[in-house]
């Protein structure tokens, strides 16, 4: 079974300092810092700067006309974020039970709690500043995100059936890390393979696994984040 993420996941790979981008930094206010992880004020700007860098690197590039499969959407920010680009349709998988039960929700919960671990009260004064600034509107995922890993001829055809049509690229976002091992990572390269898209894997390398080495497990080209580097 390939490893999904967890809201712990996610936590772990997201995390904000928040109340520094409005004033009154905490460490004089003898409470900790309100954080945030994985929720749309953290990563919609992230989500922008990285497809306006990895457009200048794709070739050949994305335009109106393709149809493209992010793998690992998460919420679906950077499926937004690629169609408000580009104009292309576009949509997302991802198999998280966290994403899942939770991409139909708003983000009030989390950023009470949030609010509430740093201390501050979210109905009032600096709380519900905080609480004012940063929540969103609507869902969390404004995007299609479907509980699909293309393992089957059914997943390939819901897929497909979504985008309308069969995906002209297929793009993981940023979803290697340790947890995965090589052979979960050859496996889900096989599933793509059932499809004739261009296949990208976009990756931030860790200690253990350089990008050249992922994309000679997968067969596929990799961008590295950080250096924006196109390797395979």
């Amino acid at each position: 079974m390939i490893h999904a993420w967890t809201k712990a996941d996610f936590d772990a790979a997201y995390s904000i300092r928040v109340e520094r981008h409005f004033g009154a930094h905490p460490s004089r206010a003898g409470r900790p810092e309100m954080r945030l992880h994985y929720h749309e004020w953290v990563i919609k700007p992230i989500m922008v700067n990285r497809w306006r860098r990895l457009l200048r690197v794709l070739t050949p590039a994305i335009d109106a006309a393709d149809r493209v499969l992010i793998v690992g959407a998460g919420f679906g920010w950077g499926v937004r974020a690629l169609r408000n680009r580009i104009g292309c349709a576009a949509i997302g998988i991802d198999t998280s039970p966290y994403i899942q039960a939770e991409k139909n929700n708003d983000d009030s919960i989390e950023i009470d709690e949030a609010i509430t671990l740093a201390g501050l009260n979210p109905t009032i004064g600096r709380g519900l500043f905080l609480r004012d600034k940063i929540r969103t509107t609507g869902q969390r995922a404004k995007e299609l995100v479907l509980n699909e890993d293309m393992s089957t001829q059914q997943s390939r055809q819901s897929i497909a059936g979504a985008l309308g049509g069969s995906p002209t690229w297929i793009i993981t976002e940023d979803i290697v890390d340790d947890n995965m091992t090589d052979a979960e990572i050859t496996t889900m390269a096989g599933h793509f393979d059932k499809s004739t898209a261009r296949k990208v894997w976009l990756y931030t390398p860790t200690a253990t696994r350089t990008s050249e080495q992922l994309a000679a497990l997968t067969g596929h080209k990799v961008i590295e984040f950080g250096t924006y580097r196109l390797v395979g």
